[in-house]
């Protein structure tokens, strides 16, 4: 399935700033065996650490096994045990600090609400979101003191109001949601492939806001028997919570229903008016 991205209104609106995972997480796993296959353990360290929609990314160069049991352990206590996908990959050209300067900046992206960060032996990037700058501010201080003198540290970090709380941030960035008409084949509940991308947009949209309930609801024009019509606008708004749940997003965050002909938005004795009525509603909830 194609999804096209949503990142210029419900990733900015959620100030996700493009760092939101888009990979599918494990349950704190790591794939060393294809690691080892990919890198060598005397290629130059890189570790990186990502967070957003719910989970967190951990990858890179470790130095030993007890590094990485000391990252997890802290990932699950700053992190509130949220689903962790791990690819450590052993390395022997480590720095002295490499274990407690990734430890700090594992603790620094726990203070954002979204953030990623790349650390390299002489260099530190971060960038994310965070409703408490104070915080933020003060564990970057932190990471400091444990750095060399030449590591250059960079930081685009936006800081967000806490009253802007993330539903409400939901809300804006669903009414400002482009949604274009979901179209079905003739008297039928199957999608036309031309409203995959329309969906798509939703199943994103649902992916950031994941506290978020949508309702989906089928609507028919007057045409034909109402109880027929009842069942159709029914089938037609679960087509569409199915192809949304097989993207990722759990059935019970959707609710769906068929009011067949009872909610006319336009003239039902024309054609226009007709093709209007026939139509599937979002709504959040």
């Amino acid at each position: 399935m194609h999804r096209r991205s949503i990142q210029g209104l419900v990733t900015f609106l959620l100030l996700a700033c493009g760092v939101l995972l888009s990979a599918t997480i494990d349950h704190g796993t790591a794939d060393r065996d294809a690691s080892l296959a990919r890198h060598s353990p005397l290629e130059l360290p890189v570790f990186s650490v990502a967070s957003g929609r719910g989970r967190l990314l951990l990858d890179g160069t470790t130095a030993s096994a007890a590094h990485e049991l000391g990252l997890l352990q802290l990932a699950a206590d700053q992190f509130g045990g949220i689903e962790t996908q791990t690819t450590f990959r052993p390395g022997v050209l480590v720095s002295d600090n490499w274990v407690a300067t990734s430890t700090r900046l594992l603790y620094v992206l726990a203070a954002a609400e979204s953030a990623r960060a790349v650390m390299r032996d002489h260099s530190i990037e971060i960038r994310g979101v965070t409703t408490n700058a104070e915080t933020f501010a003060a564990r970057v201080e932190f990471l400091r003191e444990e750095l060399v003198t030449d590591t250059e540290v960079s930081t685009d970090v936006m800081t967000i109001k806490s009253a802007a709380s993330p539903d409400a941030l939901c809300e804006r960035a669903f009414s400002q949601l482009t949604i274009e008409p979901v179209s079905f084949k003739t008297s039928s509940s199957e999608i036309r492939t031309a409203s995959y991308g329309t969906l798509d947009r939703i199943i994103d949209f649902a992916y950031d806001c994941q506290r978020a309930t949508i309702a989906v609801t089928g609507h028919t024009d007057a045409s034909g028997d109402e109880f027929w019509n009842r069942r159709l606008s029914r089938a037609r708004a679960q087509a569409v919570a199915d192809y949304i749940a097989q993207g990722g997003i759990p059935p019970q965050r959707l609710l769906v229903t068929g009011l067949g002909s009872l909610q006319p938005i336009a003239d039902n004795t024309t054609a226009r008016g007709r093709r209007f009525n026939r139509r599937i509603e979002f709504e959040l909830r």
